[in-house]
């Protein structure tokens, strides 16, 4: 059984993780940003090395067997993409292909406008330079079935390098105006390619931390104030729904927390790939663990918050708006 967790980046562990093989390279599609130039950031879309394209022959098996995409639900069908995003995502510095996110504009307003805000960039914020520091998964007879990757999102709500705050940021610095459209929202998490914003936490804080300090040449008991819940930047893309034996595995874990903002539209591949990827071993099964966290022992946190991590460093390089073509004029 997963332990349940309340602080971390992750939002549950399934046990030891195996090895599993190193990110594929995805093919880059046509679609093209918006005044970015891809060469200023590093970003090369040539053919892929040859330890890449090993790996993508090892990695066969293992994406082969992530549970395809369930069919949508009707409230998903309803929904309207009205926008599109892209996050040109990098391993370890090389590139890895594009992931290009159609935004469902009026299912939440809010949290999608900020998603979109945050995928260009507002005032120099957003999530490029960000990382998908978690991969979530679900365990059946020894083998582990992905659900989804995470990435954190926005640290605070300044300008990068300033103190001055950020201004016009859909929804705020805060969570309050994502509260609503969690509580209404319609679409569930039980398919593979659905991005949604982490609103609030998925258990309750862990209680506070007493600790004595010297005050005034006197010991008195202070109380440590709980971690931060999310803030409303956060984001998943969803690999799966579940195992065979728990299929709505995903949406449990999710539909109480997170606001379903747009699918996948192209780059799932590399959805996969990144979740494929080898992640730091939850151990927390082991009596070591367990008698450090019960006497507070910081070392046990700082490692719980590793669990599922990639060994790879994964981030976003580049993210902004996809800018359609034109149509082609009619024909005289």
């Amino acid at each position: 059984a997963r332990p349940t967790r309340a602080s971390g980046p992750r939002f549950g562990a399934s046990g030891p993780h195996p090895a599993r093989p190193a990110l594929t390279r995805a093919a880059v599609g046509p679609v093209r940003p918006v005044g970015e130039d891809d060469h200023r950031h590093g970003v090369d879309d040539g053919g892929a090395t040859r330890r890449v394209a090993l790996v993508a022959a090892l990695a066969a098996p293992i994406l082969g067997s992530i549970p395809r995409p369930a069919p949508a639900l009707a409230s998903e069908l309803e929904a309207k993409v009205t926008d599109k995003v892209f996050f040109d995502l990098a391993i370890d510095s090389e590139p890895a292909g594009r992931v290009v996110v159609g935004v469902f504009g009026d299912a939440s307003p809010i949290a999608a406008a900020r998603f979109k805000a945050l995928a260009q960039g507002i005032q120099g914020l957003g999530y490029r330079r960000s990382e998908i520091n978690a991969v979530e998964y679900e365990e059946e007879n020894g083998a582990d079935t992905p659900l989804f990757i995470a990435d954190p999102g926005v640290k605070a709500f300044v300008i990068p390098g300033s103190s001055t705050p950020v201004e016009g940021l859909p929804g705020g610095a805060s969570t309050d105006a994502l509260l609503p459209e969690l509580a209404k929202s319609a679409i569930s998490h039980r398919r593979a390619g659905l991005v949604s914003l982490t609103v609030q936490r998925g258990a309750p804080p862990p209680p506070p931390k007493e600790r004595l300090v010297s005050m005034n040449g006197k010991f008195v008991t202070v109380k440590d104030p709980p971690p931060p819940g999310p803030n409303g930047t956060g984001f998943v893309v969803t690999v799966s729904g579940g195992n065979s034996d728990t299929p709505g595995e995903t949406a449990a874990i999710l539909d109480r927390t997170n606001v379903v903002v747009g699918t996948v539209l192209e780059g799932m591949d590399v959805v996969e790939a990144i979740a494929a990827l080898p992640t730091v071993k939850d151990n927390s099964s082991s009596p070591f663990f367990a008698v450090a966290k019960s006497i507070g022992d910081k070392r046990a946190t700082v490692a719980e918050q590793a669990f599922g991590k990639p060994f790879a460093k994964v981030t976003v390089a580049r993210s902004g708006i996809v800018q359609e073509a034109p149509p082609a004029p009619d024909a005289e």
